[in-house]
């Protein structure tokens, strides 16, 4: 009975490390896939670096490719928030995520594209975090 026990809590532990990292790999796949469309277009890198700069100084066109690569960036982030938030996301792990989403808001470009357009795909929880994020940005500017 006792090694049954002893068993069935090693399985449930090597179960959960093996999440751990399932998560952490296919984590660095999305934003892997993501960064690559960026340096395989020179064209769209630039345009991702004007849109989080200025968003206002876009075309109509670019606006719209600017609002969906942002789009995809902060599915991205939304997801490992949830990760995060049920636990199959590392501290560590979750402390590079985020350092990665303040590089997206300190652009103003970007908050701009979040308060007319991104908080309104996504649920409660995530924009409360988004919220606070650009609050502690904000706070650290003045």
């Amino acid at each position: 009975m006792i090694a049954s026990l002893l068993y069935l809590t090693m399985q449930v532990g090597a179960s959960t490390r093996a999440s751990s990292v399932e998560a952490k790999l296919a984590s660095c796949r999305m934003y892997t896939d993501f960064l690559v469309m960026l340096v395989q277009s020179p064209e769209l890198n630039d345009l991702f670096l004007r849109g989080r700069k200025d968003i206002k100084s876009l075309e109509q066109d670019n606006y719209l490719r600017f609002s969906n690569l942002a789009l995809i960036a902060f599915s991205f982030f939304s997801a490992g928030y949830f990760q995060y938030s049920s636990k199959t996301l590392s501290d560590a792990d979750w402390y590079e995520l985020r350092a990665i989403v303040k590089y997206w808001l300190i652009g103003q470009g970007c908050r701009e594209w979040w308060y007319k357009l991104g908080q309104l795909s996504f649920d409660e929880p995530f924009r409360q975090f988004v919220e606070s994020e650009i609050s502690l940005l904000t706070d650290a500017q003045e």
